[in-house]
């Protein structure tokens, strides 16, 4: 059991101490008496919120597109999420009304009618647990000239288990098809009284109204925090329970979102949600006059601490390796420079386990892991950590949150956001690399896209935690060489000589590791670079290396027209099209990497043909990201250099204009031709 788990049993046991009070808590729910303004397109057909559940309008069944967002395929007409505790047989629950309502537009957006919801339990205490009741959906249609309602069956919920403890509730609304109006709601009932579900405003369509009311009592202080790139109407007010003969109050907080857009996910973002209107919440404390007195609010120091004095997290870090004797018989700790060490460790310990796929943050036993031969990350990462102190390289975990699950919260410190960690390797006192057992295809500093984030946290036995930046370590690096020969019939004949250091080796790597066939790699790699090869090599493409080299040999035909050939001086175009192109964008660009990219290309023109327009230097220049095209010519010989340098990773929406015209110029200036004449005897 966790130090947390622990500290959240010890409270529990405190609840029963109190549990002859009698805890009777209303909310009123008044949904059907509110006054709501909508903005839609001028001009276009308006709709108006309809708050009474069961009883869709004659405008809900009849619209037919959403005029905010005319492209939507779906749209919410009404979310409404109340939230409040009970307290009953001496433990405090929470209660998760939910209601929504949602029209289909489009056939695309009967995806809606299928909805997951997760609940989940506790290993180290099975009496908390959450559930799902009074679930209930319907299907509205209109059918000659009347309104036909078909009711979801019990039988039509489906559950399963995920893991130990989450419980995943699924169901489809049943005859929804284009024009349909769907209606579900559940209670969603949580022992979890110390964690309060985040609230989401936005999703992937457009929502017309949504609202989130939340009751507290004063026994329990939270840190509340809204944020996201649009506005939400705002209520805070106070209201009062009685207990016994004693009155408490409550504080209420009501947020209200009208006419939100489509949150949809987009290239080159991490995820969506951390940008649309949310509420999330964090325990500061519990005071309960005369029983409990416990303050929560914590600093990343502090979790630092609870982590380390944590027998399953800091105690592990602490520990022998089980392989300590394997690693001294091979005679790794002999080996001189610290990354060929570090290399030969990760090689033993890979050859006896392997990654399971799981991204977890903590772990199992090290003895069941090597006795299975598989494990998570988690499990991994600190045999390698207790293995690398074996040979006297300091390792040490950076937890962090994944990816794809948000940013850790930067305005007050919380353990449940942390999702996994990486490995920390100290190559002397002021150099560190970052590693992970999930990289199969990388090396130090070449992190999963998942976990190379902007903000993650160093924790060090014997010294302070930091905040780590693992995007700075990572860099992507290409440097390609081409040597190729043009003949008079416009063919040109050469060879490719392509390095990838860090994270361009590790994507070159798990391209052919994920592929289904090695010639459909070929096959893409000549429709993407416009040329025939006629024998390819690959060198280090199993190696655990930063490194990675490619020889291609390779033919392209030029257009020809008799005494005239068109030719791209770079052979081979280094970006053909430009990764942004939509017109606007309401996210921000966050890219998964630096990267620099260089091209040298030497071209030797056949005899009697002459470049008519030669290529002008080109040179681009945006914040972060800098371009150059130059070419010089000697004798029958062409040069031409190409460089590209990013090393920005975040770009804010409101750049996206420039940065896609910088783009956009840089694939035109790719693509430029040149004219050779052939000259008259």
């Amino acid at each position: 059991m966790t130090t947390f788990a622990r500290q959240n049993e010890k409270v529990l046991k405190i609840r029963m101490k109190i549990s002859t009070l009698l805890f009777a808590l209303l909310l009123a729910m008044t949904a059907s008496a509110e006054t709501v303004t909508t903005h839609p397109d001028e001009g276009a057909e308006t709709i108006e919120p309809n708050l009474k559940w069961g009883k869709p309008t004659q405008q809900e069944l009849t619209m037919t597109e959403y005029a905010p967002d005319k492209d939507a395929d779906a749209v919410v007409l009404c979310h409404q999420v109340s939230v409040f505790y009970e307290f009953l047989n001496g433990n405090f629950r929470i209660h998760n009304v939910v209601k929504c309502r949602l029209k289909v537009l489009k056939p695309e957006g009967k995806r809606v009618a299928d909805v997951s919801i997760v609940t989940r339990g506790s290993e180290a205490n099975t009496l908390l647990t959450e559930s799902v009741r009074s679930l209930k959906a319907a299907a509205y249609n209109m059918e000659n000239g009347k309104m036909v309602k078909t009711k979801m069956e019990s039988s039509m919920v489906h559950e399963e288990y995920l893991n130990k403890t989450d419980k995943l509730h699924k169901f489809s609304v049943p005859q929804v098809r284009v024009g349909t109006v769907i209606e579900y709601e559940y209670n969603l009932d949580s022992d979890f009284f110390y964690e309060l579900r985040d609230w989401y405003a936005q999703r992937d369509i457009p929502v017309l109204y949504t609202k989130y009311a939340l009751s507290i009592p004063d026994w329990l202080s939270f840190h509340i925090e809204e944020s996201g790139m649009n506005n939400l109407e705002k209520k805070d007010d106070s209201g009062s329970l009685t207990i016994g003969e004693e009155i408490v109050n409550t504080e209420e907080h009501i947020f209200i979102g009208r006419n939100l857009p489509a949150l949809k996910d987009d290239d080159y973002v991490w995820r969506a949600e951390d940008y649309g209107c949310k509420v999330t919440h964090e325990l500061q404390g519990i005071y309960i006059p005369g029983a409990v007195h416990k303050s929560y609010t914590s600093r990343w120091e502090d979790i630092d601490e609870i982590l380390l004095n944590d027998n399953e997290f800091g105690g592990r870090i602490k520990r022998n390796s089980q392989l300590k004797d394997e690693v001294l018989a091979a005679g790794i700790s002999q080996i001189a420079d610290p990354k060929e060490r570090i290399e030969a460790t990760w090689k033993l310990l890979h050859q006896r386990v392997r990654w399971n796929g799981d991204y977890a943050f903590w772990a199992k036993s090290g003895s069941k892991v090597l006795k299975e031969g598989t494990g998570s990350n988690a499990d991994i990462n600190f045999l390698f950590i207790n293995m690398l102190h074996d040979v006297g390289i300091e390792a040490s975990p950076v937890a962090l949150r994944l990816r794809d699950k948000g940013r850790l919260p930067l305005t007050h410190a919380s353990m449940k956001y942390l999702s996994t960690f990486v490995v920390g390797i100290a190559l002397n006192d002021s150099t560190m690399v970052y590693f992970d057992s999930s990289a199969e295809d990388g090396y130090l500093n070449a992190l999963p896209v998942r976990l190379s984030v902007d903000r993650a946290r160093l924790i060090r036995k014997g010294a302070q935690g930091k905040w780590v930046n693992l995007q700075e370590a990572a860099q992507a690096l290409e440097q390609t060489v081409i040597q190729a020969t043009l003949d008079g019939e416009g063919t040109i004949r050469g060879t490719l000589m392509n390095g990838l250091t860090g994270e361009a080796a590790a994507d070159l790597r798990k391209k052919w590791r994920t592929a289904k066939d090695s010639i459909d790699v070929i096959h893409q790699m000549q429709e993407d670079k416009g040329f025939e090869i006629t024998d390819y090599q690959l060198q280090g493409r199993h190696d655990f290396s930063p490194t990675l080299r490619e020889v291609i040999k390779f033919t392209k035909q030029c257009t020809s027209d008799g005494d005239i050939i068109y030719l791209n001086p770079l052979v081979i175009s280094p970006i053909s099209k430009s990764p942004f192109t939509a017109e606007t964008r309401n996210l921000p660009i966050e890219l998964p990497y630096k990267q620099r990219e260089t091209m040298n290309v030497v071209l030797t023109l056949p005899d009697g043909w002459q470049v008519e327009d030669a290529l002008k230097p080109i040179v681009l220049k945006f914040d972060g990201m800098t371009a150059s095209i130059m070419s010089r010519q000697n004798g029958n010989q062409l040069s031409v250099l190409y460089k590209f340098d990013v090393q920005r990773t975040f770009f804010a929406q409101h750049e996206y204009q420039d940065l896609k015209a910088f783009m956009d110029r840089l694939v035109e200036n790719c693509k430029n031709i040149i004219t050779l004449k052939k000259v008259a005897n």
